[in-house]
This record gives structure tokens, C-alpha cells and sequence, in this order.
């Protein structure tokens, strides 16, 4: 069968050197998800296509698409958005890290979501451009909306086995993708303790569809957060996502 020619908007995740000139591209795309792309010759100081492929670049990409393969071979690219500040900026660049690490080890091969890739987008340019008191919590956001829209979407609001709304202590449960209360944690013997205030603020940040006047996440909580999505993604996707690990570790926390 004949190569089919394709366009689609694409956000690069991750690219790898394949021999003197060419790259292997990992990139999401608005219309055919996440795509594996063979870019030749786009090492060469003169090819056109060298800013266009870029990790955290978004890009009109022309390919040829085969049904006997799923490397695809890129015909055109052209650059739609740089995002300057985030690629000449480290803290920013580690936020967009753990956005571009989300998107590859939980979506499968060409799994199309046209509505994750515009949220996507949407993100990276709030990351390119608000302050960076605000990026942890333009993240934590991304990562209560991203695992809704791939169909995990986390219960902070009543009790994911009963749908009992009020209740103390809170645990939360990664099996069961939320909180459960005293009485159905029993049945549960990996649940943590979540304390009430996170619990609030995560609530807050998730419900928080029409505003974008994010506060200030103080470090600790930001940590807690944190810790809480890798240990879910963890037991969900059975490794962790290292970039956000990294801001658990400390190694790239610039906020």
C-alpha cells in the first residue's frame, strides 16, 4: 500500500540521536496521538526542520504514514511555538519536563485525545509565561486533569466505595483512585493517611475549571502533591515518572 501523507499539530516529548544526521522523534499529536517519527538529516547544521523538532516545541508536522510500520517518516515540519522561556530558563524547563514525561509512559501508541493535547498546550504556554510562583500550581493542576481525561480521574470529595462526603480521617487509596473512610478502608491495606488540608487544597486546585488565579503552594504542600501523584502514576503504570520523582528528591526543585 501507497504512503498516506498526514499533517497534525505536535508537541515533541523526546527525541533520540539514529546514526550521523537523523533523530528518532517521539511526539504528541493532536490527530493521531503519540507517534514515533524518523527525522533524516535534521542533525545537518542547515536543515529547516532542526528548530521545529525540538523537545517542548509545537509543530506543524507533515508525515508519511504506513500501516506496516510505526515509525513514520517526517516530510515537513515548521515551527507554531518556541516557548523561549522555557527553553532558556531551568526551573520552567523542569516543570515542562514533568508535563512531556506524563504524556509519554502514560499514553499508548497512537492514542488520540485532541482535548489532553490542547490542554497540553495550554499548559506549556502558562508555564513559558506566569510567574514561577505559580508553576507548582499550574502543574499539580495538569496532573489532576491529565489523569481524568485518560479516564483515572482522582475522587478528593467523598468516598470513592460508599460516597460517604464527609468523613475523618481521610485515606486515600491508589487502588481505588481516591479517598475511602474508616469504615471501606478496611478492605484496603495499601491506604495512606491524607491529611485534611492538602486534601482541601487539591479539591480546590481540581474544581478550579473556570479560573486560572492560582495562590502560591508552599513548598511542603507541593511536596505532599507531589508525592501523592508518583506514588498513584507508580501503582497505575507500574514504574515511576522520574521527572517528578526528581522534584521529590530535591534535584530539580528551583521554586
Amino acid at each position: 500500500m501507497k504512503d498516506r501523507i498526514k499533517k497534525t499539530q505536535a508537541i515533541t516529548l523526546k527525541s533520540i540521536d539514529f546514526r550521523e544526521t537523523s533523530k528518532i522523534i517521539t511526539a504528541f499529536s493532536e490527530g493521531f496521538g503519540k507517534l514515533q517519527l524518523i527525522a533524516k538529516g535534521v542533525r545537518n547544521p542547515k536543515s529547516r526542520m532542526s528548530a521545529a523538532l525540538q523537545t517542548f516545541v509545537n509543530t506543524e508536522i507533515v508525515f508519511y504514514k504506513k500501516e506496516t510500520t510505526e515509525l513514520y517518516l517526517v516530510k515537513e515540519a515548521a515551527l507554531i511555538d518556541f516557548f523561549n522561556n522555557i527553553h532558556h530558563d531551568l526551573t520552567r524547563f523542569h516543570y515542562a519536563s514533568v508535563i512531556a514525561d506524563f504524556l509519554y509512559s502514560l499514553l499508548a501508541q497512537e492514542q488520540i485525545s485532541k482535548t489532553l493535547f490542547q490542554y497540553a498546550l495550554f499548559i506549556l504556554h502558562k508555564i513559558d509565561q506566569v510567574q514561577k510562583e505559580e508553576l507548582p500550581f499550574i502543574l499539580s493542576k495538569f496532573l489532576l486533569k491529565g489523569v481524568a481525561l485518560i479516564g483515572f480521574k482522582i475522587e478528593l470529595n467523598k468516598c470513592t466505595v460508599c460516597g460517604k462526603e464527609k468523613f475523618s480521617p481521610l485515606y486515600f487509596s491508589h487502588e481505588r483512585g481516591g479517598l475511602l473512610c474508616e469504615e471501606c478502608k478496611m478492605d484496603d491495606t495499601a491506604v495512606k493517611i491524607l491529611r485534611k488540608p492538602l486534601c482541601r487544597l487539591l479539591s480546590g486546585i481540581q474544581e478550579n475549571e473556570g479560573g486560572w488565579n492560582s495562590t502560591e503552594i508552599n513548598k511542603e504542600d507541593f511536596m505532599n502533591a507531589s508525592l501523592l501523584f508518583s506514588n498513584w502514576i507508580h501503582y497505575h503504570n507500574h514504574r515511576p515518572l522520574k521527572t517528578l520523582d526528581n522534584f521529590i528528591k530535591g534535584k530539580a526543585f528551583h521554586y
